[in-house]
């Protein structure tokens, strides 16, 4: 088991304020117009963080890694095993994380993919995807899935069946917050990391209506619009199945809620292929 300060060493002053909005997800509940919607959302404490203008193009990847670390953080099992740091922040670097994944690498993670990044991503603009994620949270005692969707299933270029996937993961099993409400609910799950060719975004929850069902994206490229009168939106953080048109193939990592013995994470990545 890994002590929360070997890897959650950069407190919110050293992140800076440029790439750590402290915006969470339990204030999407203020801009939700949500009619005959139901709306289910993961940890609450799930915090935004965006590339700033040295890192934007190649920093997704870590970005989403620290929003996933953010909710890691909050939980009860992450209270539990690693303690708490106090205040805001307390999520790795970019840096941090880099030096992070080559010492996964040293442990013996993902060989094939250490040397295509040739063992070296500390002070590069390497970009990384899901099974980098993989890594960094293996060396940190965090278990992580892979789940592939290769194609589109449906025959008009849309992945109905990612949607499916990623509804059943938030509806099933979770335990909700009544804070929320009927219509909004928290629930403990922790957010997801969705990977595409050329980006990665960590979605936040759902959207079920008469309409059709949306996925509730943080991006760390957009920016939030709010202020204290005008809230931001709902609609802001909406991808429509039609939109997962821009990508043949898309991947989601998912963490087990717990601290996982060394010994039962394996060393080498594997995936679930939908369909």
């Amino acid at each position: 088991m890994k002590a929360i300060g070997d890897f959650i060493r950069q407190r919110a002053a050293n992140i800076g304020i440029a790439n750590h909005t402290q915006f969470r997800v339990e204030q999407l509940a203020a801009g939700a117009a949500l009619g005959n919607a139901s709306v289910i959302l993961c940890n609450k404490h799930t915090q935004l963080f965006n590339t700033t203008f040295s890192d934007r193009g190649w920093a997704c990847g870590y970005r989403n890694c620290q929003m996933l670390l953010s909710s890691l953080m909050a939980s009860e099992v992450g209270v539990s095993a690693f303690g708490r740091i106090p205040g805001d922040g307390g999520v790795a670097s970019v840096s941090d994380l880099q030096q992070m994944l080559e010492l996964a690498w040293q442990e013996g993670y993902d060989v094939d993919g250490a040397a295509q990044l040739g063992h070296r991503v500390k002070g590069t603009r390497k970009w990384i995807g899901a099974t980098e994620v993989y890594c960094i949270l293996a060396h940190l005692g965090v278990r992580a899935h892979i789940v592939d969707f290769h194609c589109p299933t449906a025959t008009d270029g849309t992945h109905p069946a990612l949607f499916e996937w990623i509804v059943e993961y938030f509806t099933s099993g979770a335990t909700a917050d009544s804070a929320g409400g009927q219509k909004l609910r928290f629930t403990n799950k922790h957010p997801l990391y969705l990977q595409h060719q050329g980006h990665s975004r960590t979605v936040v929850g759902v959207e079920l209506s008469d309409v059709g069902t949306s996925i509730l994206l943080f991006d760390p490229d957009v920016a939030v619009a709010r202020s204290e009168n005008h809230p931001a939106e709902l609609r802001s953080f909406r991808l429509m199945l039609n939109g997962t048109r821009r990508a043949d193939q898309y991947q989601i990592l998912y963490v087990d809620d717990c601290v996982a013995d060394e010994a039962d994470i394996s060393k080498f990545i594997s995936s679930t292929r939908v369909p």
